[in-house]
């Protein structure tokens, strides 16, 4: 995917990736967080890590990434291609793995009925489809059903793994 990105920084952990968003409301420090699913997933793979994604903000004296943010800073399609490329980072780092994404549902997304970060997420695989899927293998999940990623098909989650 050859979209403008953030330059980030990759944690000690090879499962925390920071960088800073720069827009109308300044910079803001941003946070991918890699965790382990539980190995007794419903999902046919041995290791499944969900992506979450998030402003990094001090809660309790202590720095957290808070995925219910909306920034408003005017760059979300740098951004989400920030996002892909760390997805893409740890992919080729563990290529044996597969991700999962799954928004935030927050009060407007929950007015409008759609998970508005997934919506996000699947016009940037839709709209680079094409480049994606020569090397990547996509899955969705729709109404607890699982099934191959279907461009134009609306997911409550995805998953993504190396070819």
């Amino acid at each position: 995917m050859d979209k403008d990105c953030y330059k980030f920084v990759v944690g000690q952990d090879d499962f925390t990736y920071i960088f800073i968003s720069e827009g109308v409301k300044g910079k803001i420090a941003k946070g991918v967080l890699i965790s382990p699913l539980p190995a007794a997933s419903v999902y046919p793979f041995s290791s499944v890590y969900n992506l979450g994604f998030g402003d990094f903000v001090n809660f309790d004296r202590k720095w957290i990434i808070d995925d219910s943010v909306r920034s408003g800073n005017g760059d979300m399609p740098k951004v989400i291609a920030t996002v892909a490329r760390i997805a893409m980072d740890f992919l080729t780092k563990n290529p044996d793995s597969v991700l999962s994404f799954e928004g935030y549902m927050d009060e407007k997304s929950a007015l409008h009925g759609r998970n508005h970060r997934n919506v996000l997420y699947q016009r940037a695989i839709n709209s680079n489809w094409a480049e994606l899927s020569e090397e990547f293998r996509f899955w969705g999940v729709q109404e607890g059903k699982f099934e191959e990623y279907s461009v134009g098909t609306h997911y409550d989650q995805i998953l993504v793994g190396r070819l």
